[in-house]
């Protein structure tokens, strides 16, 4: 037999099951809150919630068994620069802050709180051009 190299991206299996389990799991979800405040049969309902808690429940498990598996070395990063890790990760948080400052400031709520979302919008984006910048930074030294 011979061995076959692949172009794999997701070579641990806790990784790619926590990946897949993820979007079901939100999926779930939505369809449980939409179920529960709703009228309709209560069997559904049920149904619903346990499949979103056992979907969550999968994925946050098989997290912890990736994260484990991770810090004892098993496994190799994805990303080999952690100020990548660092931006992708960040970008999220930025947008979705972003977007919660902006509402806040246009439907004239209250003022600490726009204040608070405010500050944490400028918060996250810096962070984030930071982190990108440094990206950067160590991209052309490894080049140059």
């Amino acid at each position: 037999m011979e061995n076959v190299k692949s172009e794999v991206l997701i070579e641990n299996e806790n990784l790619f099951r926590a990946l897949a389990c993820a979007p079901i799991a939100i999926l779930f979800g939505i369809f449980a809150v939409n179920s529960v405040m709703s009228p309709g049969i209560l069997i559904f309902k049920v149904i619903f919630v346990l499949l979103a808690l056992y979907f969550s429940l999968t994925t946050l498990a098989y997290a912890a068994y990736y994260t484990n598996d991770h810090y004892e070395g098993k496994v190799d990063n994805i990303f080999k620069n952690s100020n990548l890790f660092k931006t992708l990760c960040s970008a999220p948080l930025a947008i979705l802050s972003v977007f919660f400052a902006v509402t806040s400031v246009s439907s004239s709520a209250s003022i600490v709180f726009t204040i608070i979302l405010v500050s944490m919008a400028l918060y996250f984006s810096l962070r984030t051009l930071a982190y990108a910048a440094y990206y950067t930074n160590d991209f052309y030294a490894e080049k140059g």
